[in-house]
């Protein structure tokens, strides 16, 4: 039998469930007095903590408890009353069923789960894809609007490879809100723009966006990537997708981890190949991976030019190796 500040965890690998205990749940199920039940809370804290270290990355759903829910599932099966810990194996099915998921947080609706998991939360995210750019004309087509479709195409393969099982956004008011979206800018832009367009993002999507608006986000403003007659080229040149995320507390931390821990073979960078190369741009062989939360975009930005070589040598010939890496 496990002990009641360790009840009601349990993980299926894109979930991490977590009940909810009310005061009336406690003291029925345990009892104890409002001082027990203020420990009870402080100690269940530290061991959702020791479970979000241990899976890192899975989406956090908080699960009120229902007395009477769980006694009807329990007198479906017998065989689960075996069960180590009966509270968490009702959760996971609860979280497994959105439906009812949703119905038994309508039955509970002043629990404390509301400052985090309804807690709306916008993140400006810079994707940063660094170029090889041929010619001025090939930096000025880097400016234009990208494709709406092409938008739609980068946003379902981020969600399919790297941002699976992604809950669903739903807006129940200014402040509060359930699951989370990615929302990509309709424009390329230099790294240093993030920073500028993190504040206008997000008082325009806690001010305005509603449930069905469009799948990315129009930009403000226009000339985000600055060209200087003299550059010499071909050159390479660091610009960034923005990434808005828009999403209750949890989950929006849930994406920034999986973020950060993208490589190139989670990324669709085959599709922005093939979209740079339609404007005579060559993707840089071996990066595209790279992710940065607006107000840390410099350290990043610094970091890949540090690693990147020098545009000089980018008229010498190519080494084979880079041919292949090309290839």
């Amino acid at each position: 039998m496990i002990s009641k500040e360790k009840t009601g965890f349990i993980c299926d690998g894109q979930r991490l469930v977590y009940v909810f205990y009310s005061l009336e749940d406690f003291q029925n199920l345990w009892g104890g007095d409002l001082n027990a039940y203020k420990d009870f809370l402080l100690a269940r804290q530290r061991e959702f903590q020791q479970w979000q270290g241990e899976y890192f990355g899975a989406w956090t759903v908080v699960v009120p408890f229902d007395k009477g829910d769980f006694s009807n599932w329990m007198q479906e099966n017998t065989l689960r009353r075996h069960h180590r810990d009966q509270h968490a194996s009702w959760a996971l099915w609860i979280a497994q069923n959105p439906e009812h998921l949703e119905k038994i947080r309508a039955d509970h609706p002043l629990q404390n789960y509301i400052l985090k998991d309804e807690s709306l939360k916008v993140l400006l995210f810079a994707w940063f894809l660094p170029v090889i750019v041929p010619n001025a004309a090939g930096m000025q087509q880097l400016k234009q609007t990208l494709p709406q479709d092409l938008l739609h195409q980068i946003r379902e393969e981020l969600i399919l490879r790297l941002l699976q099982s992604l809950p669903p956004f739903r807006r129940f008011s200014p402040l509060r809100g359930s699951g989370v979206t990615i929302l990509p800018g309709d424009r390329l832009v230099h790294p240093h723009s993030i920073d500028l367009l993190s504040e206008q993002v997000e008082q325009s999507l806690l001010n305005s966006w509603e449930n069905g608006s469009p799948l990315h986000i129009n930009l403000p403003g226009s000339d985000h990537i600055s060209i200087n007659p003299h550059w010499r080229y071909p050159r390479i040149a660091v610009i960034c997708l923005p990434l808005a995320v828009l999403g209750c507390a949890f989950d929006c931390e849930t994406v920034t981890v999986r973020l950060s821990r993208a490589e190139c073979v989670d990324l669709p960078l085959k599709t922005w190949t093939s979209y740079f190369q339609s404007l005579g741009v060559e993707l840089y062989p071996g990066r595209g991976a790279d992710f940065a939360i607006a107000d840390f975009t410099k350290h990043i930005h610094n970091d890949i030019v540090r690693n990147l070589p020098p545009d000089e040598k980018l008229s010498q010939p190519p080494r084979p190796e880079y041919i292949r890496r090309i290839k």
